[in-house]
């Protein structure tokens, strides 16, 4: 066998590094905050690990190859194969809307004709072309830089430990299953429960006589995907810089999370969410859950590679690149549909019902030999398209009003009332009712306000510490909470505080981040737009985008604190000043 092949093989490695690193370095993605030369290490590193596997399928063909020299072009002629139909799908979805995932039965056949002609095409531009004189030096350079790197990147590595010690927590192995029930968008005020005068709620307005309830919760981020990453790790986005999708955890933050610690109690752990928007894979959340979204965690390739890189920017990108080729290749080959999130969160008919995440709850709870963690977000009340089972949802209108019609939200609630008796009439017929705890909360308010109060609401064996706190609770309480009650100490890393046996100071600072269009991530805030901190019942709020500031009460609060008790704006204000420049944003623009 000669050089060319091995040239060919490395150069159709790299090249497919640069597609996808060009594609999502100039998209809202995981490389959008990092640096030129960060965000080029991962280019690097990304094209090697590509390169080492086609150099191990080109020693698998070597052999023959030595009677059929042509074999030995085949694994750069499908490496450009898989770029070329990356390229074609990248370009007809970003203008046409249209791509391998909008394809379905017969119609898949178009592609595995379009990516049989690439590769015939592919093969005989490897066999026939020339190759110039210095490919052979480039394409050696370019995989001794990736290795250099790769070897920088491994012993500067930082290896992640669990700080938590299953062996001091609680001894008792009968420990209660844990259920996450969180439903998208609620505000509190449209909840009977909470004293909305429509019977929206009429299950959770008895479930609350044996529960705790926080009256006065709210959210910690605008976005699905930063609320319920704080709900998981009880940290704010800041801490872990994960405002919205595809922000994503990185460092000794994606392993310091409450499902890492129950997963170590011996508990079963479950995500039951939407793929992209409410999937652990997708913020890089490790060694917690189990399964999500019905995908197993466990993932050898990855392991390795976070074994040799750590959880370096490039072990997410190469996971990354890694999932699109392989996700459309299954699609169009007929082995595995493939994802939408876009239309399984824009498109009521497009996703998982709520009817069919409750079956699988109730499922994974009977079949299950441990003690369950499941976290579920339930999307009937997500807007601005409604669904509720037998009721279609509306088409995308320019009416703002028909978009978020109120009518078709609270029937959306009262729908998400009926799946949580549901739920609650299987753990009562199961005897497992005085064995399971049970959350009910929401990653943001209607229409995403981060302003208004939001459910709340702990459901405890045996309706253990049941009642209600009055001052202001906030998501990233969950987890404290729930620890509490299971008696393992709560890690420092944790900053929620636990709400299970008194109430929190009334005039505690809470900080919620709205993050700006996915477009628009620029310096010196990048995904921020505002910043809010409440405080009782009063709200101050900092667009630091266009340097607006904004204060006002908080509507239907139930303790209002006296007005003596409340900081002066001025105050607050360099409160969130100081609070971005801790976080090491340039804040010369708001100052």
């Amino acid at each position: 066998m000669t050089r060319k092949p091995l040239t060919l093989t490395l150069l159709a490695a790299f090249f497919h590094a640069l597609i996808e690193w060009l594609f999502f370095a100039t998209t809202p993605s995981s490389l959008s905050t990092l640096t030129f030369l960060e965000s080029l290490n991962v280019f690097f590193i990304t094209g090697g690990v590509i390169a080492f596997i086609l150099i191990f399928a080109l020693l698998l063909f070597s052999i023959p190859a030595k009677k059929w020299e042509w074999l030995a072009y085949i694994p750069a002629a499908f490496m450009l194969s898989v770029t070329a139909l990356i390229m074609l799908d990248n370009f007809t979805y970003t203008v046409f809307k249209f791509g391998v995932v909008s394809t379905s039965n017969a119609w898949r056949l178009i592609y595995i004709v379009i990516f049989i002609l690439f590769f015939y095409w592919m093969f005989r531009f490897t066999t026939r072309t020339t190759l110039w004189k210095s490919a052979s030096t480039l394409s050696l350079s370019l995989f001794a830089v990736s290795c250099a790197l790769t070897l920088m990147t491994y012993f500067s590595r930082d290896v992640p430990f669990n700080t938590f010690d299953p062996i001091s927590a609680q001894s008792d192995n009968n420990r209660p299953n844990i259920i996450i029930l969180g439903a998208d968008g609620l505000n509190a005020s449209y909840l009977s429960a909470y004293g909305f005068d429509e019977d929206t709620t009429p299950f959770i307005s008895e479930l609350v006589k044996t529960s705790l309830v926080a009256e006065n919760a709210f959210p910690n981020a605008s976005s699905t995907t930063a609320s319920t990453t704080s709900a998981l790790t009880g940290k704010e986005p800041a801490q872990v810089s994960v405002y919205r999708y595809p922000d994503i955890l990185s460092g000794q933050d994606s392993y310091e999370h409450l499902p890492a610690m129950l997963k170590d109690l011996g508990y079963h752990t479950v995500q039951i969410g939407t793929p992209s928007y409410v999937d652990a894979l997708k913020v890089n959340m490790a060694d917690g859950f189990e399964v999500v979204n019905n995908r197993s965690i466990h993932q050898p390739t990855l392991d390795l590679m976070r074994a040799v890189l750590g959880n370096a920017p490039a072990t997410y990108f190469i996971q990354l690149v890694g999932q699109r080729v392989s996700e459309r290749l299954l699609h169009i080959f007929f082995i595995r549909d493939m994802d939408n999130p876009i239309q399984q969160v824009n498109n009521p008919n497009a996703r998982l019902t709520d009817d069919q995440r409750l079956a699988q709850m109730i499922n994974l709870m009977q079949t299950s030999a441990e003690p369950v963690f499941v976290f579920s977000h339930f999307m009937g009340t997500h807007g601005p398209h409604f669904s509720t089972e037998g009721i279609a949802p509306t088409d995308e209108s320019l009416d703002d009003e028909q978009e978020w019609d109120l009518e078709l939200y609270k029937q959306a609630i009262r729908q998400f009332d009926h799946h949580v008796e549901t739920l609650f009439q299987y753990l009562t017929a199961s005897g497992e009712i005085n064995n399971t705890i049970v959350v009910i909360y929401t990653d943001h308010g209607y229409r995403y306000a981060v302003n208004r109060r939001t459910p709340l609401i702990f459901h405890f064996p045996h309706a253990d510490h049941a009642g209600t706190r009055t001052n202001n609770v906030q998501v990233i309480d969950i987890p404290a909470t729930l620890i509490d009650y299971l008696e393992i100490p709560q890690p420092n890393w944790m900053t929620g505080s636990s709400i299970l046996k008194e109430e929190p100071s009334p005039t505690r600072e809470i900080i919620s981040i709205t993050a700006g269009s996915p477009r628009k991530i620029a310096p010196p805030f990048y995904q921020i737009k505002t910043v809010q901190i409440i405080v009782c019942n009063k709200w101050y709020a900092l667009n630091v985008q266009e340097n607006i500031w904004r204060v006002d009460d908080i509507s239907g609060h139930t303790a209002p604190c006296d007005e003596s008790l409340l900081p002066a704006e001025e105050q607050i204000r360099e409160k969130i000043i100081e609070y971005l420049r801790r976080y090491g944003y340039d804040v010369s623009s708001v100052e």
